[in-house]
This record gives structure tokens, C-alpha cells and sequence, in this order.
């Protein structure tokens, strides 16, 4: 099945990048897929406006919550991926989490941003019952770190509080994730003078890719770097 995933936190917490990347991967696939960009700030709309966007993305700009669900609907009908950007309106968080196949919190390395996202989790078991039968949920560390810092390990500490899943895979703090909003494009169609360490971004954004479901119709990624820390912070 071709998932439908939202993304969003109750504080901003690198969802939009994380929305970029995972459509990127998808386009890299030759997957189809349509954003939607429901966040405060257009910036999806607005990368999507540069220059290389790939023809498989389609980017639409939408906080109407029934035209988000016709939406929806339309792209099942084509067997489309469907990424959804919440942002962190909650009205647009509990509707599309009830939509989604999956959803996916974002977790920065602060403390204010467990927080956000515990809430967000709380926000979401108020509704379990309604919605899309057998949808899941999970957080996502959106910036992960080199050094395993004392307030990483108490943002995990806090995270394991929930009975929610955290993914064994997130992306790292990477300028790469970052530069398509610049310069266009995504991490498959950047040059290597562009940004730094590309294919250990490409490989990690694939290996995300592949844990949320969106290359599940495809061989899993296998050039994946060696030791990636895979931490909600470190």
C-alpha cells in the first residue's frame, strides 16, 4: 500500500525538512508523490518553485481541511504517496494524524522540543479511537548529533515516558538536508559542490525512507554508511 504520512509538531521541529527529504527520496525512486504544505510559513511552496524540482513531486499548498481530504482521496485514487507537512497547527495535526497511514513527530536535541513533541503524542491518543483504522505513529529524531551530550540523554529520557514507537533511524544535523531550500533540487539532484557529505545524506534519507514505508515497494536501501547513530539526539 502506498502510505499517506503526516508530519508535525506542536513546536516547529524540522518537519518541513524532514517532508522535503522523505519526497525527495521518493522522486529519486520514481515514486510519485504529492506534498502538502499546510505548515504557517509556505516553505515547501516556495522550494517547490525553484528551479529542479523533479516532475514526480507535486506541491500543493492547502490548510483547508476538506481540501486537504479531497486531496487525500484523489491521490489514493492515482496511487500516489501523500507526505503532509502540519506544521504545528494543532486543528491541521489531530485531522491529518487521523488521515495518515503513518505519522511522524520530529524530535530536535532540546528540551523544549520533547516537550512539543510529547504533548503532540498526547494530542493524538485524545482522538485514538477516530480515524484511519490500524494508523501508526512514531517519533523521529530531526537532527541528530555527533556527541552524545547530557541534555541529548535527557530528551530520550523524556521521550521514553511514551509508549509511542521511536524510529531506529532519523536524520542528522547535515547542511546537505538544508540546501535544496537555496539552491533547488533535492539530495539526488544536488552537485557534490553544492553541499557536503551528499551520499551519507542520500543514504540515511533512503534508510528513513524505507522505515516509514515509502520504498517498501522497492529493494531496501543497501549502501547505507557503517555506525549511524540512530538516537533520538546524540
Amino acid at each position: 500500500m502506498v502510505p499517506v504520512i503526516a508530519i508535525g509538531s506542536l513546536k516547529s521541529s524540522g518537519a518541513t525538512t524532514l517532508a522535503m527529504t522523505l519526497a525527495g527520496v521518493a522522486a529519486a525512486a520514481n515514486i510519485p508523490v504529492t506534498v502538502i504544505d499546510a505548515a504557517r510559513d509556505a516553505d515547501l511552496a516556495d522550494w517547490a518553485a525553484k528551479p529542479g524540482c523533479p516532475g514526480k513531486i507535486r506541491v500543493i499548498r492547502e490548510n483547508d481541511l476538506n481540501a486537504i481530504e479531497s486531496i487525500l482521496r484523489g491521490a489514493r485514487r492515482r496511487g500516489e504517496s501523500v507526505i503532509i507537512d502540519c506544521g504545528s497547527d494543532r486543528k491541521i495535526l489531530r485531522f491529518a494524524e487521523r488521515m495518515a497511514d503513518r505519522t511522524l513527530i520530529p524530535v530536535r536535541f532540546s528540551p523544549l522540543s520533547a516537550f512539543a513533541a510529547l504533548s503532540t503524542d498526547r494530542l493524538f491518543d485524545a482522538t485514538a479511537e477516530a480515524g484511519r483504522p490500524g494508523r501508526e505513529r512514531a517519533f523521529v529524531a530531526s537532527a541528530i548529533t555527533p556527541i552524545h551530550s547530557r541534555i541529548a540523554r535527557a530528551v530520550e529520557t523524556m521521550i521514553e515516558k511514551s509508549t509511542t514507537r521511536r524510529l531506529p533511524v532519523g536524520l542528522s544535523m547535515r547542511a546537505a538536508y538544508e540546501a535544496p531550500f537555496l539552491s533547488g533540487g533535492t539530495l539526488f539532484t544536488l552537485e557534490d559542490a553544492e553541499a557536503p557529505s551528499l551520499d551519507r545524506a542520500r543514504a540515511e534519507a533512503a534508510m528513513l525512507a524505507y522505515e516509514v514505508g515509502i520504498l517498501r515497494m522497492t529493494s531496501a536501501p543497501t549502501d547505507l554508511p557503517r555506525g549511524t547513530d540512530t538516537k533520538i539526539a546524540a
